[in-house]
């Protein structure tokens, strides 16, 4: 199964395409695509409160390749989530509205502390880690930082 997570940070839109396998009781993630797109939207959010119209159309255009990227991958769920600058910004929530009309990408305002959550959640597939002992990940983004 190949699955689709897109995180819309205050610095950066990034999507990563990975491919499930079954190995056991785990399961690998295999990464297929990572792209970056450097859209900067925590720039005015966190100066004049909101996203740009010019940041606006950036994001629109970068979810819709996110989109057909998908498709050619034959992408068969995803999970879109935005963090700090889209929180943060007063027309957050229509932004997000909007893409969905237009692009039909579904993307989830999320907490700080659900963003914690999910990253803490990623270190249950990683090698190596001795879950008998006690571990500190920071996050540094450009609009929060979260410690799990």
């Amino acid at each position: 199964m190949k699955l689709g997570a897109i995180d819309i940070g205050s610095n950066a839109a990034r999507l990563l395409i990975a491919e499930t396998r079954v190995n056991g009781d785990m399961i690998d993630f295999k990464k297929l695509q990572l792209i970056r797109v450097p859209l900067r939207l925590g720039e005015t959010v966190f100066t004049e409160g909101i996203i740009t119209p010019k940041k606006q159309k950036q994001l629109s255009k970068s979810m819709a390749a996110f989109k057909y990227l998908m498709e050619v991958y034959d992408v068969e769920a995803y999970s879109a989530y935005a963090t700090s600058a889209m929180r943060e910004a007063k027309n957050g929530k229509k932004i997000v509205a909007s893409i969905l009309e237009k692009n039909g990408v579904n993307i989830e305002l999320i907490s700080g502390q659900k963003e914690a959550t999910l990253i803490r959640s990623t270190f249950k597939n990683q090698e190596g880690i001795d879950f008998s002992q006690n571990y500190l990940y920071i996050d540094v983004g450009g609009g929060s930082t979260e410690i799990s």
